[in-house]
């Protein structure tokens, strides 16, 4: 069997909620991906505590968004915004809990848009959620225009999906 070979991406956004490497508050996610997929893992702290002693539903929200936002920008090569998402929670994710997220493109429609799917996963390989995203594809061009990153940014998430 051929071994499958991971690519760490680089952190842009020190600052990011989902991905930012310096936000104490965040989930400092961090990414890899093997040309088809991205995944990433994640323990749940204290922190993202929702009822007693359950990870937040809004805390895997926020992680699906960031996986398939990821998963889009690294696998088609284009900016993009989350237009719309479903989340299917499937099973409640206790604190502590180390999970493995992954993310793959489900269909590319056209050069402005593209669906996307996260999945969640326990140690045991249980699915705890899953997420379809729908995203807005956008050029350079058109994401400078919009002015939502600054020029140094922006020339970074350009290395970062190349």
């Amino acid at each position: 069997m051929k071994e499958v070979h991971w690519e760490t991406l680089a952190r842009v956004d020190r600052e990011c909620f989902g991905c930012g490497s310096e936000n104490v508050h965040g989930l400092q996610m961090q990414f890899e991906t093997n040309g088809e997929r991205l995944r990433s893992s994640l323990t749940m702290e204290p922190r993202f505590r929702g009822w007693s002693n359950l990870t937040h539903g809004g805390i895997l929200a926020t992680i699906l968004d960031e996986t398939m936002g990821w998963t889009v920008l690294r696998l088609t090569g284009c900016f993009m915004l989350t237009k719309s998402m479903t989340v299917t929670y499937r099973k409640p994710i206790r604190i502590g809990t180390q999970l493995e997220i992954t993310g793959y493109i489900k269909e590319r429609d056209n050069k402005r848009s593209a669906v996307a799917i996260a999945e969640i996963r326990d140690m045991d390989g249980d699915l705890c959620a899953v997420s379809e995203g729908n995203f807005a594809l956008f050029t350079r061009e058109q994401f400078q225009a919009m002015q939502i990153l600054p020029d140094d940014d922006l020339n970074a998430m350009i290395t970062a999906i190349s």
